[in-house]
């Protein structure tokens, strides 16, 4: 992933804090033919005692891409967190063009298949645990009828991914430090979709 300097954050706690805050993004792996192969799915991040990190989750079974996951082979994770475009007329100069402003992050690794009862039963129990909501108001997966619970477990394949390279950009107008407030106030003000959230990660970002 092709990171300039400015807009890299080389701290893995960094991106991990990203990556639960926007916890959905992409396995990109290698096909039956060598052809890329991609879904789109909800990851979870956990660490060992070494501080090794796995990426975490699962899909269909009866998704074609599940059929080519194997133990041993690599993969790639993507996560785009919010996004916004950035016009020129928001420069003080006239020398500017259109651009965006966007978190993304990547994760490159070794994948270990899950197929087996228990391991997918804890998998779909922790994913649980991290999206949904503590107290009375929260599902968990008691509350399924336990034939539910079997079929859900032998319809889905996990996975995780042990990563071994990191990359996390924070693209927020770093490179323009004078600009940087007058796009933080047009992004607020009426920018359609993720504009004022946008606008609140350069804020965090410039701390």
């Amino acid at each position: 992933m092709y990171v300039p300097d400015h807009y890299r954050n080389a701290d893995p706690a960094a991106a991990l804090a990203w990556l639960r805050r926007y916890p959905f993004g992409t396995l990109i792996t290698r096909g039956p033919e060598g052809e890329p192969v991609a879904t789109s799915l909800p990851f979870l991040a956990q660490s060992d005692a070494t501080g090794t990190l796995r990426l975490v989750s699962h899909l269909a079974r009866r998704n074609p891409h599940a059929a080519s996951l194997a133990s041993g082979m690599r993969g790639l994770v993507v996560v785009n967190g919010p996004s916004a475009y950035i016009s020129p007329h928001w420069y003080e100069s006239a020398a500017n063009v259109p651009t965006w402003n966007y978190v993304g992050l990547q994760w490159e690794g070794v994948l270990r298949v899950i197929a087996d009862r228990q391991g997918l039963l804890d998998l779909m129990q922790r994913s649980v645990r991290a999206f949904e909501p503590d107290g009375e108001d929260g599902w968990h997966m008691g509350k399924a009828p336990a034939d539910h619970v079997d079929r859900l477990i032998e319809g889905v394949v996990g996975f995780e991914l042990t990563v071994e390279v990191a990359h996390c950009m924070e693209k927020l107008s770093q490179n323009k430090p004078t600009d940087r407030a007058v796009i933080q106030s047009r992004l607020q003000a009426g920018t359609p979709g993720f504009g004022p959230l946008v606008a609140q990660l350069m804020k965090e970002v410039a701390k």
